[in-house]
């Protein structure tokens, strides 16, 4: 299973619009969203709003077994609900799911991973104790 994570710093004066949006989603729209996510192979979406010191950041993340797939047909499907949910998006990201999914990975800039060789780790975690 894949996570997709998606930061996005909010525009100025639309948290109130994203908490309204949320809350149609989680409430009257739910069945429709369910019905969407199981066709774009999403299982599970969490969207967090931080506190920033100047302003808001939306952490949204999605459970999925192919993200660009899962994402291509959320962009492009023409089903009503799809439809009404990349309009809301673009409303108040100001971008569109195609702008979004254009360069999607970014750039890699650092990765770190466990499964690093023993001999690698140990050597990386010497520190030079002389000049202390």
């Amino acid at each position: 299973m894949a996570q997709l994570q998606i930061a996005y710093l909010l525009r100025p004066g639309t948290q109130e619009r994203w908490r309204r949006l949320c809350q149609d989603l989680a409430g009257p729209r739910l069945d429709q969203l369910e019905a969407s996510s199981r066709q774009a192979g999403i299982t599970q979406v969490q969207v967090r709003l931080v506190q920033l010191l100047h302003g808001e950041l939306m952490l949204i993340t999605l459970h999925m077994q192919e993200p660009q797939q899962s994402l291509w047909e959320l962009a492009t499907s023409r089903r009503p609900f799809d439809c009404w949910l990349r309009e809301q998006l673009q409303a108040l990201m100001g971008l569109s799911m195609q702008e979004v999914l254009a360069d999607s990975q970014g750039d890699l800039i650092f990765a770190w991973s466990a499964e690093r060789s023993e001999g690698e780790a140990e050597a990386s975690s010497a520190c030079d104790t002389s000049s202390l």
